[in-house]
Order: structure tokens, then sequence, then C-alpha cells
């Protein structure tokens, strides 16, 4: 019997529809499985496998116990590094918190000291003892209450003054961070200390001086 190709066979379509070797869709579809879950297919035959041939290999035993060691070691070390690199962050942005290590502002001849070692170029300890010289004019002035345990933060607090803030700050990032003195800096320290005094030789309000 002839085959009439003009007309619709609609069993044996329906016969074709059925049959999985003629369903061209699925594999251009990749059978409705995405690329993350192809990959992880894959992954987990892989570690099937593996773990397969370690059940009967000890050589693959120790391989795998090794991997993990290495593993944990691995893990272990990121986050000791990450807390490191943000200890060493907060320590560099919260160095007023540091006392003044036994630092004193009495029994001191300020302008002899910060000439001698002007003359060292030691800008290290220019900053030191202009910052020292500092808070010996505000104790004077009786703007703070000098403690020799209190720290840069809490004297911050007492004046509340532009100038004695940053002249805190640089005095801090010099002693306890990683700047470097130098002579610009040096010479903006004794600004900042100008400004602080004129600061306190400002009249108040009443017309009495600060």
């Amino acid at each position: 019997m002839a085959l009439d190709t003009l007309q619709i066979d609609s069993m044996q379509v329906a016969m074709w529809q059925q049959d999985g070797r003629y369903d061209y869709n699925r594999e251009l579809m990749g059978g409705g499985e995405s690329l993350l879950e192809w990959l992880q297919r894959v992954v987990m035959g892989w570690f099937e496998e593996l773990f397969a041939i370690a059940a009967h290999d000890e050589r693959m035993q120790w391989l795998l116990a090794a991997l993990g060691v290495v593993l944990v070691v691995a893990v272990g070390w990121f986050v000791w590094r990450k807390r490191q690199l943000k200890f060493n962050y907060d320590r560099r942005n919260n160095t007023l918190d540091y006392e003044l290590d036994g630092d004193t502002i009495y029994g001191m001849d300020f302008t002899q000291l910060i000439q001698e070692v002007l003359t060292r170029e030691d800008y290290a300890q220019v900053v030191r003892l202009v910052y020292l010289q500092t808070l010996k004019m505000l104790s004077d002035a009786t703007r703070i209450n000098w403690q020799a345990s209190k720290t840069p933060t809490q004297y911050v607090a007492e004046v509340r003054q532009e100038d004695f803030t940053e002249l805190s700050h640089l005095f801090m990032r010099v002693r306890y961070g990683n700047l470097t003195a130098t002579k610009q800096l040096a010479e903006r320290m004794n600004i900042l200390q100008e400004n602080v005094g004129r600061w306190l030789n400002q009249p108040t309000e009443g017309g009495e001086e600060a």
C-alpha cells in the first residue's frame, strides 16, 4: 500500500512523539538542566568516584586526609589573617586610645629640650615635646585635668578645639603609628600649638580671658 505523503497520519505522528529516539528538543535544551546543576552533578560524580577508589586504596585515603588537613590549615590562616588585618586597621584608626606611656608635663624645660632635638633634627621628639608642652599650656589654663594615666582621646574630649584635635592626632600617628616625622610636620605642630595658645587667650563672653 502506497503512503500518501500529502495527508498527515496523526497516529504515526503521535507514535513518533512518544518515541524518545526522536526527542531532538531534549538534546538542544539539555534536558532542562542548568549549567550550575550540570556542574554540580559532574563534581558530585567525581567525588563519589574518588571516595569509591579511596575505599579500596590506602594511599588514596592518606592523600585525602592530607588534603583535609591542608584545607583546615588554609581556612584557619585565612580567618587569622583577616582578623589581623582588621586589628591593624582598628589600631591605625583608634590610636588616640593609647596612654602617654609615663610622659609628664612637669619639671621639664620644654623650650630648651625642643631646641636641643631640633639641633639633632630629631623631629619625632619635636612632635612629642610640642604636644606635651601644649598639654601643660592647657593644664595651666585649667582647660584639662592632667593625669599621667589619661589618653589623648580624653584630653580631646575635654578641650573640644579643632587645632588641638589635629595636633593630638598627629602626635599619636607619629608616636604609635607609621607616620614619619619630618621638618614640615614639626612646623605644622608649632602652628597648631600657636593656634591653641591664641584660642586660650581669647576673651570670654563675660569680658574675661579664657
